[in-house]
């Protein structure tokens, strides 16, 4: 272990750090809280601590390991101080797990992975090893010392956790060096769906050098996910990378199913509240011989009918518009000359709160 500052000196555990650190719980003794420390081993390239030290520094993100100060000797920084992750490992899905328990566990390490593809880096070593929880049980990505800034995510030294590696990264590319894009987590968070929800194991074809590909079917695992996030996931261990889709993508996918049947719209119209959610999920709004019918289906508030002159913004409503936001619906044409009624219509946005 490196030599630690006064402040660190007190060792409280000594911990596995891998291939090119060690790692030790110590006791910060200015603010009376334990910290985790990492410091190079003898022989590993200094820049390795340099690229971990760039991403955590840049990325501020709920489901991310914080950094919290670093390590000198001399001029040289040599190691880093993070927050402890004093919570239990990430761990499969135990049997009988429902759909909100396997929506719940994957939520946070896609939204995790799209704050850090947010903040130009790329993490390159996603596997559950490399996730934590913490003692308020919030999920947690750490172990950034293959991250790199998404413009120059290149290397010519080959590293890679097997099972987790997408295939594209084994080829060499126009320079001859090992090319990563985005792509590249998206597969690992694959991967470690299927790892979640299929009892810790993954397929023997996923742990090919390179991985032999398709070999996972996320429509067959229990629970059953919805078609959409089943969709998704396929196309997250699609073999062709430009198939995959974002980190992003991922996460709002995800958020859709957490949020269902959550939302609720309040309608003002001639003095009254109308109010929408999944327990009253439809309404009709009458002027004259301009009507609309609002339908709630458990995801957005959709036109399920609508006559006459009936709009949003001076855009007419059709069968199937969504309404989101704040609106203003108009009944009666425009262009003639009566009176036309205006209602209210605003629309929650509730969040996944995990």
């Amino acid at each position: 272990m490196i030599a630690l500052p006064p402040r660190y000196a007190k060792i409280v555990k000594l911990l596995s750090g891998g291939g090119m650190s060690d790692t030790a719980i110590c006791e910060d003794s200015h603010l009376q809280r334990e910290v985790v420390i990492k410091g190079l081993k003898p022989g590993i390239e200094k820049h390795r601590l340099m690229d971990e030290l760039s991403a955590l520094s840049a990325i501020r993100s709920k489901y991310v390991v914080q950094i919290l100060d670093v390590v000198y000797s001399g001029n040289d920084i040599v190691g880093l101080v993070e927050e402890i992750l004093d919570g239990p490992d990430l761990a499969p899905l135990p049997n009988g797990a429902g759909l909100s328990e396997a929506l719940r566990a994957l939520y946070p390490i896609a939204a995790g992975v799209a704050d850090v593809h947010a903040h130009g880096r790329l993490h390159r070593d996603l596997k559950p090893e490399n996730m934590k929880f913490d003692s308020s049980g919030a999920l947690k990505l750490f172990d950034f010392g293959l991250a790199k800034l998404t413009a120059s995510a290149r290397t010519g030294q080959l590293f890679f956790s097997q099972g987790y590696a997408a295939p594209e990264i084994f080829k060499l590319d126009a320079t001859g060096q090992y090319s990563f894009t985005p792509a590249v987590d998206v597969f690992a968070i694959g991967v470690t769906a299927w790892w979640l929800l299929n009892h810790g194991q993954i397929p023997d074809a996923v742990k090919q050098i390179p991985p032999q590909l398709p070999c996972m079917d996320f429509s067959i695992l229990v629970p059953v996910l919805p078609p959409p996030i089943v969709e998704m996931l396929n196309r997250s261990v699609h073999p062709n990378p430009a198939n995959r889709p974002s980190a992003e993508e991922i996460r709002g996918a995800l958020a859709r199913q957490l949020l269902h049947e959550r939302h609720r719209m309040l309608i003002t119209h001639g003095g009254l509240e109308y109010i929408l959610d999944a327990n009253n999920r439809g309404v009709t709004l009458t002027e004259g011989a301009d009507t609309v019918s609002i339908l709630y289906d458990g995801y957005d508030f959709r036109v399920a009918s609508v006559t006459g002159h009936v709009r949003r913004n001076n855009i007419q409503l059709v069968v199937g518009s969504v309404l989101s936001g704040a609106a203003v619906i108009v009944l009666g044409n425009p262009f003639a000359n009566r009176y036309r009624v205006s209602i209210t219509a605003d629309v929650s946005h509730p969040e996944v709160m995990l």
